[in-house]
């Protein structure tokens, strides 16, 4: 009966060595894995975060670099040399002479120009006047589109001065056809001399 009992009790040993060996494979293994996968979330947490930050900079260094070129793009305010308080055209130094050799110079034929230093619909006038002097000059022009464009691309690339085109009128000159008549207004801009 012995025998037979222990060729019983052998299998309920092994399994019960099995269930134990289980258990405490279960229980040493289980808290291992549970940290490899909590550092796993760990370094993939870490990796996005990585590559989000990657990605912002990367956004951030290319609006630096827009707006460097934005900036780079906007012109200077002419700076007076003049220590007056008077306003005339003195203040805006070369600025006018310069325009009108660029106008000739593209072979636009100039009727007349006018000017006013105190152009009310001109909105740096309006709100920084104390600052700043405006100029605007009003062209009567002649000349053909081309030439119009060669001077427009001109001021625009190579004046080195903040203006601006205020207004631009074109009509068909009815002597020639192949010439048209030019309203245009261009502002200028100086800043004025500090106050002592």
């Amino acid at each position: 009966m012995n025998k037979q009992i222990k060729k019983q009790l052998a299998p309920l040993c092994i399994l019960v060595s099995v269930i134990i060996f289980a258990a405490v494979l279960f229980f040493t293994v289980k808290p291992l894995f549970e940290s490899f996968s909590e550092a796993k979330t760990q370094r993939e947490n870490a990796e996005r975060e990585e590559k989000e930050l990657a990605e912002k900079d990367r956004l951030l260094k290319e609006e630096a670099a827009k707006e460097e070129m934005r900036l780079k793009a906007i012109k200077p305010i002419y700076q007076s040399d003049l220590q007056s308080d008077a306003e005339n055209l003195g203040m805006f130094g070369s600025m006018f002479e310069d325009i009108i050799r660029r106008v000739q110079y593209n072979g636009l034929y100039i009727r007349s120009i006018e000017y006013d230093l105190k152009p009310a619909s001109d909105v740096l006038f309006q709100k920084f006047a104390e600052e700043y002097n405006v100029c605007e000059l009003k062209f009567f022009l002649v000349g053909t589109y081309a030439q119009l464009q060669s001077f427009l691309v001109e001021l625009n690339n190579t004046f080195p001065y903040l203006s601006t085109v205020s207004a631009l009128d074109v009509a068909a000159f009815s002597e020639n056809t192949d010439y048209i008549l030019i309203n245009m207004s261009i502002t200028l801009y100086s800043k004025k001399p500090a106050k002592k």
